[in-house]
């Protein structure tokens, strides 16, 4: 089984180390030239850039599904690795059932809600070659991070 294999293995634990060393709160494979539909995120502490969100704790997802998003969204700034120094204002379905195999293979379904529904999302935008700029609905709510 390719999952279980010692370099995927290897690769997952790459993609969460460079999530942490760049300071992200989630990364797509994509990001860091492994093209494959993985994704990762979440933390074992806090996240300072969101202080009253709830924490979410680390996650791997294997080629992840998007099965059901709400009607009802809600919008906030996103910011990413891949566009450094610019943030959006986003509007995303506020819930999501995501469906995929977790890093040992076990397939896995999760009803996602606030940051962590968010934070999927823009993952998973990520593995089919979409970044947040994309959903911006005006460019003028793409501006630069205030630092």
């Amino acid at each position: 089984d390719e999952v279980s294999s010692a370099a995927f293995q290897a690769r997952l634990e790459m993609l969460a180390k460079a999530q942490i060393k760049y300071g992200g709160i989630g990364i797509a494979a994509p990001q860091v030239g492994w093209w494959a539909r993985v994704l990762h995120f979440g933390s074992e502490e806090p996240n300072p850039r969101y202080p009253h969100a709830d924490l979410v704790l680390p996650q791997f997802w294997i080629n992840p599904t998007i099965v059901e998003a709400s009607n009802e969204t809600n919008w906030m700034w996103e910011g990413c690795l891949s566009v450094p120094g610019m943030r959006g204002w986003v509007e995303r379905p506020r819930k999501i059932i995501l469906r995929g195999l977790d890093g040992n293979g076990c397939e896995i379904e999760a009803s996602l809600s606030g940051l962590a529904a968010r934070v999927a999302q823009h993952e998973h935008d990520h593995i089919d070659g979409v970044l947040f700029p994309h959903r911006v609905p005006d460019p003028r709510f793409l501006v630069p991070q205030a630092s």
